[in-house]
């Protein structure tokens, strides 16, 4: 990755921001641990009064959560033995569930291949976080199992509770000892309210947005802690964490091997480019490029052979989710950046 070509990008986002198209951002690109650009953009809050983006801004990173808060714990437990990839789910979940769940494997949650339905909010099963989960173990999967990539929420609150089961405590606070080891202090569940927060949307029958508190839906009724949202972070603390799960220079809790294992296409034979738990932005022999996105404007990518990554913060969804400027905006990002086409 060349600086001039992040220079480039860092450009687009500039203008994309003093153009208005997005409230604001905060862009990192680094290598290895070694910082090449950090900059931040325009505004974290616009409505009701404007508040200047800083370095520090912690945004609420939406599905950036499944590979933050969730996936290291998952791959823990891979490494050590207590789980592989075929153990089912009612061997890590000891719950009630629907039958037809009784044959999802690690593999399946991992991969959203298990055929549940994308989302679900969960309020409508009782009052309780309990009822609520146990609601959605009661569903049957809308589609067959090992039969197509259906990106699902659900499978990624179910992995969340596993965390908590097999670490015998709540998955917010195994995340929080896995972001202590990984130098993130600014990562974590249910953040401190004195933080500076980016705004996200103006709900329905309210005039200010949410600042430092989740914007799922469902995360929210599930208390603000799940598999599958609810972590806020910075660019600095996720730019640490991309560094520190390049494989061949990886921090000591990783293994090499399960992290090349877990950043391989898994479900091309399904005709789409899921890794565990990452997405194949780029395929090569030598080794993918990777990443992820998430709803409120936020998005990651990481060359595993290069050890180059890209980090870009954003608040798309203040003060509405009705903003899709930022996705050519990103693919072309991309491209600029890493010299590929997504998809290719």
């Amino acid at each position: 990755m060349e600086l001039k070509n992040v220079e480039r990008f860092a450009a687009d986002m500039r203008r994309a921001v003093e153009e208005e198209k997005i409230p604001g951002a905060v862009l990192l690109a680094g290598c290895r641990g070694e910082v090449m650009l950090h900059e931040t953009y325009g505004w974290a809050q616009i409505i009701p009064e404007r508040d200047k983006m800083r370095p520090d801004t912690r945004f609420d990173i939406a599905s950036l959560t499944k590979l933050t808060g969730t996936w290291p714990a998952i791959m823990l437990l891979l490494q050590s033995g207590r789980l592989t990839l075929d153990t089912k789910l009612p061997d890590m979940l000891h719950r009630p569930m629907h039958p037809a769940l009784r044959e999802v494997t690690l593999w399946n949650l991992l991969t959203h291949t298990a055929g549940f339905i994308p989302d679900m909010w969960p309020d409508i099963f009782g009052e309780t976080r309990r009822e609520r989960i146990d609601g959605l173990l009661s569903l049957q999967p809308v589609k067959p199992r090992n039969g197509q990539v259906l990106y699902s929420d659900l499978s990624f609150i179910f992995l969340g509770e596993i965390i908590a089961e097999a670490y015998g405590k709540p998955q917010d606070q195994v995340a929080r000892e896995i972001f202590d080891q990984l130098g993130m202090p600014s990562t974590g569940y249910l953040p401190p309210q004195d933080a500076h927060f980016a705004a996200t949307e103006i709900r329905p029958g309210t005039d200010r947005p949410r600042r430092g508190r989740v914007h799922d839906e469902t995360c929210e009724m599930l208390g603000g802690v799940a598999g599958h949202a609810g972590v806020f972070s910075t660019a600095e603390d996720l730019g640490r964490f991309c560094a520190a799960i390049i494989p061949d220079s990886c921090h000591p809790m990783f293994d090499p091997e399960w992290l090349r294992k877990a950043y391989t296409n898994q479900t091309a034979f399904l005709g789409e480019d899921r890794c565990l738990a990452w997405i194949a932005y780029h395929q090569r022999p030598e080794g993918n490029i990777i990443g992820h996105t998430g709803f409120t404007g936020t998005s990651l990518w990481i060359d595993t052979v290069s050890g180059d990554y890209v980090v870009l913060l954003t608040n798309r969804v203040h003060p509405t989710r009705a903003n899709e400027y930022l996705w050519p905006l990103r693919r072309e990002g991309f491209k600029t950046v890493f010299g590929v086409e997504i998809g290719t």
